[in-house]
């Protein structure tokens, strides 16, 4: 919808511009007049003031047919807290998305948003649902008059009520070759438009001919305008009742046509709204996210699909020998369990010191019990009850409903048959199938039975990926099943939503309580209430951040033995989905689609979700993995990225600590399978080759291997992995002093032969060699920067496409960019702090001098104070599996500035575990 009608400032201008006058002509229906006044003092005047103007100049822009000012000004007052004020605009808002549709649109391309914006209490998307492209449209540098008309001529238009915005006739289109689904069970989708993706609820295409209509709903705007102007009236001082953070959008406000032409790219679908109500029942999100600085180039490539075939006929790929994955999964059961039962009792023993060393307490005898009985019952009644388990978290926190067959066959009719037989060959019943109403494309699987299995795919990858793709997710799930990986992955899963949902709902009430005893705290209340309140809330804000950490800290930990047996799975999955549809180039559009969606929300939403990181390990594509390639893709070709996943020598020992393997390795391994069946590829690797590890055999007489010569550097390698080395040497010493004990006890010298099997003597020669590791490594590691060349504003592809990069490189580069991430306790830490580039997204990884406990103090400046900010990131480049920037100085555009202490912090741990080695191989105790 293009807005042909110019400001009211431009033809009148108030002398003595003033609210009341401003108001008083909207009743009279004088809009020419009131918008004069209003938009004047939406700029100058307080608060209070500017809310009730720009109220009022909704009402005045709807009735002089300026639709996208009107619209523009709905969507910021919606992210404002106060009541009155959001029912206002949410109506508003609904009723102009209901009564100005768009144009009939033809093929189209969605255009990723220029800035992102979210709203204070929802840490959703914005408003645009998937959004991965960045068109290259000439329509984009037009004046406003020559746009329209231009527009009006290839008969374009902009649909408000899906976030879709087309461009010309000759944009690539993401999803081809398919017609848009719409789900039965919502009786008003009858009508599609042919973008790609197909909404989730849209309501286009109205008739030109249903004049009758609008006649009626203009006459109901008209006896509405008394009551609207009322409710401006006696808008209550709001002061106390919104936080100042949230005004940023009200205190920037311009009508200038520029902030129209940024509303078009931001306006929503139906499920970024059903979206934004189920985090609002949850108090997901609390922070708030000001409009990105950073705007994308206009000049990205679009991108391309080859749209490459599938298999035809009964021909597939060898079966696997699964042996390794069920020896894995034994091997990953007995170190899941020894770690947790390890941590709980050291858990129980630590509570009960600690309170012995309290005065007038006394420890709880309970705990000093065993608790391996208890252990098993529990972690049994998990394993059973996993899947009504993870249904109601996923039920209250993420609002995840059923998706009934008639909607899946409107999106895939070939997932649906693909099930049906499945079920049929394993005599299963059924399997249930869940929907997330997110824009983010996901899908994951859980359960430990096929009978209670569940498939939970996400609203926005039904959205986004055409019938065959949807098909090729759904075999990767149900592969699961087959490899019976399914019920141990699940078990896991679960057992990692306990730290993780501590770690995130402790930090979201202290940040809530805090933000309510600041802003919201009624007047009424005592004096000496309102004083000692804030000293109560800090006592609870530091109990938060100490349990909140840890049990961060937990899921982490508790995650790293798994991450094996998911790199393996994946592996597996992705080849028996291939041998079920036969359609390698489906799945590889498929992940590639998934990881610009994951890129994109990550923009949209200014932060990683909560459930894109607690599911990570079920998830087709790692959340870290897609972040950086998900959001450079529009600017390379897809191969490009992924070079250093196929040909780095060293890519296998730097992929350990990532749930998932590779994204550039399972593409080409995807390639290979599209070879064995001669078709096209969706992707060009056939210059790029892969080391042995990468062979398939195909079938019992017919082998490919393709291998490119190991030229590994050595010393390179030891020197990346010196702390890790210096275990094994340490426990290599350790079995010498140990063999010496023997040696002496035989001939008699008794003195000594208590070397031979003391435990303190294996571990602490291991925590010195530990020590001794990080010691050799620091200077590589981090360079002088006064001593080493400083790249400014580096091509962020030119870093990731160094296909003999190593995080040991530790290039010194500057950025800028904007700063993204959790805001508020949850990152405190740091562990979700994210550059957002020109030309892409990349991690930050931040310390404090003295670690952890450092970030917990209440009174630093911290990264996450400058969430929202432009700022200039001085560090060192890391590329390995997932790309990162080690930060040293972190500036913003006023000055403000924080140092981190990655050097200082790995030289206080080197000697502290070095002294602590030293002091259980002298005393013979931890």
């Amino acid at each position: 919808m293009i807005d042909n009608t110019s400001s009211a400032q431009d033809d009148y201008v108030a002398e003595k511009p003033s609210l009341k006058t401003g108001l008083l002509a909207l009743k009279q229906k004088d809009y020419s007049q009131a918008i004069a006044h209003l938009e004047i003092i939406a700029q100058q005047e307080p608060i209070k003031q500017k809310f009730k103007a720009q109220m009022g100049l909704v009402i005045a822009y709807e009735r002089t047919k300026q639709i996208d000012k009107a619209i523009y000004l709905c969507r910021n007052l919606a992210k404002i807290s106060h009541r009155e004020i959001k029912s206002f605009a949410n109506r508003h808002l609904k009723e102009l998305l209901k009564r100005y549709p768009p144009k009939n649109i033809k093929k189209s391309t969605i255009i990723a948003p220029k800035t992102s914006e979210t709203s204070p209490q929802n840490q959703q998307p914005i408003e645009t649902g998937f959004v991965p492209f960045h068109p290259t449209s000439d329509t984009s540098t037009l004046t406003p008059d020559k746009n329209s008309s231009e527009i009006s001529k290839q008969n374009i238009g902009f649909s408000l009520e899906t976030g879709y915005k087309p461009i010309s006739k000759k944009t690539n289109n993401l999803k081809t070759n398919s017609t848009p689904k719409t789900p039965e069970t919502y009786p008003q989708n009858k009508q599609h438009i042919e973008t790609g993706f197909a909404p989730f609820n849209p309501t286009l295409n109205k008739s030109k001919s249903d004049k009758s209509t609008d006649y009626s709903s203009k006459q109901n705007l008209d006896l509405s305008v008394e009551n609207d102007f009322k409710q401006i009236s006696e808008l209550p001082d709001i002061h106390k009742t919104n936080p100042s953070k949230n005004l940023d959008v009200v205190q920037n406000y311009q009508p200038k046509k520029n902030d129209i032409e940024l509303n078009k790219n931001q306006s929503s679908s139906l499920s970024s709204l059903v979206n934004k109500s189920n985090s609002e029942s949850t108090n997901e999100s609390h922070q708030t996210f000001t409009e990105i600085a950073v705007e994308k180039s206009e000049n990205a490539p679009k991108l391309k699909w080859r749209e490459a075939g599938r298999a035809k006929g009964s021909r597939r790929l060898k079966s696997l020998n699964l042996t390794l994955l069920w020896l894995e999964q034994i091997v990953v059961i007995i170190v899941i369990f020894w770690l947790s039962i390890s941590l709980l009792k050291f858990s129980l023993d630590a509570t009960n010191n600690f309170l012995v060393w309290l005065p007038h307490f006394r420890p709880i005898q309970l705990f000093y019990r065993d608790p391996t009985r208890n252990f098993i019952i529990f972690i049994l009644g998990l394993f059973i009850l996993s899947p009504w388990l993870i249904d109601g978290l996923l039920i209250l926190t993420y609002g995840l409903q059923s998706l009934l067959t008639t909607t899946l066959i409107n999106y895939s009719k070939e997932a649906n048959k693909l099930l049906r037989t499945f079920c049929k060959k394993h005599k299963i019943q059924k399997i249930t199938l869940k929907v997330l109403p997110i824009d983010v494309p996901i899908a994951f699987s859980y359960g430990w039975l096929p009978r209670f299995y569940r498939i939970v795919v996400s609203q926005g990858l039904l959205d986004n990926l055409t019938e065959d793709e949807i098909a090729t997710i759904y075999a990767r799930e149900i592969s699961h099943i087959q490899n019976g990986d399914f019920r141990l992955m699940s078990l896991a899963n679960l057992m990692l939503q306990v730290p993780y949902t501590i770690y995130w709902q402790l930090t979201f009430w202290a940040d809530f309580i805090l933000d309510f005893i600041n802003h919201q705290l009624p007047d009424l209340l005592p004096e000496f209430i309102k004083y000692f309140l804030p000293i109560l809330v800090s006592v609870f804000r530091v109990f938060v951040a100490i349990i909140s950490t840890l049990s961060y800290g937990l899921y982490w930990l508790l995650k790293l033995p798994i991450l094996g047996l998911s790199r393996r799975r994946i592996y597996y999955s992705d080849r028996l989905a291939c041998n079920l549809t036969g359609n390698p180039n489906g799945l590889t559009r498929a992940l590639l689609k998934i990881t610009i969606g994951m890129a994109n929300d990550v923009e949209n939403q200014g932060k990683v979700r909560n459930l894109l990181e607690s599911f990570a390990i079920l998830m087709p594509v790692g959340i870290n993995q897609a972040i950086t390639a998900g959001s450079v893709i529009s600017y390379s070709g897809f191969e490009s990225i992924f070079n250093w996943d196929i040909v780095n020598p060293y890519r296998r020992w730097l992929e350990i600590n990532n749930s998932h393997p590779l994204l550039g390795d399972r593409l080409k391994r995807l390639g290979l399978y599209a070879n064995f069946w001669k078709l096209e590829t969706e992707l060009n690797f056939e210059n790029i080759n892969v080391d042995i590890t990468a062979k398939n055999q195909f079938n019992g007489t017919q082998e490919k291997r393709i291998s490119i010569p190991q030229n590994l550097d050595w010393q390179k390698l030891l020197l990346q992995g010196a702390p890790f080395l210096g275990i094994l040497i340490g426990l290599g010493f350790a079995i010498f002093l140990w063999l010496i004990g023997v040696i002496l006890s035989a001939v008699g010298f008794w003195r000594l032969d208590w070397l031979f099997g003391d435990i303190s003597i294996l571990v602490g020669c291991s925590a010195m060699g530990f020590s001794i590791g990080i010691l050799m490594r620091i200077n590589h590691f981090f360079p002088d920067l006064k001593l080493t060349k400083l790249w400014q504003n580096p091509d962020l592809l030119e870093l990731l496409s160094d296909i003999k990069a190593l995080p040991l490189d530790s290039q010194v580069i500057q950025l800028k960019g904007q700063l993204i991430g959790k805001s508020g306790m949850s990152n405190w830490l740091g562990q979700d702090l994210i550059l957002q580039t020109t030309m892409g997204l990349v991690r930050l990884h931040y310390s404090n001098q003295l670690g952890p406990l450092g970030n917990l103090c209440p009174q630093i400046n911290r990264p996450a104070d400058f969430i929202g900010k432009s700022i200039t990131v001085t560090g060192w480049w890391r590329r390995g599996a997932t790309p990162w920037i080690d930060i040293n100085t972190l500036k913003t555009e006023h000055g403000q500035s924080i140092n981190s202490g990655h050097p200082i912090w790995s030289t206080i741990v080197a000697f502290a575990i070095a002294m602590w080695g030293t002091y259980m191989v002298c005393m013979g105790r931890f």
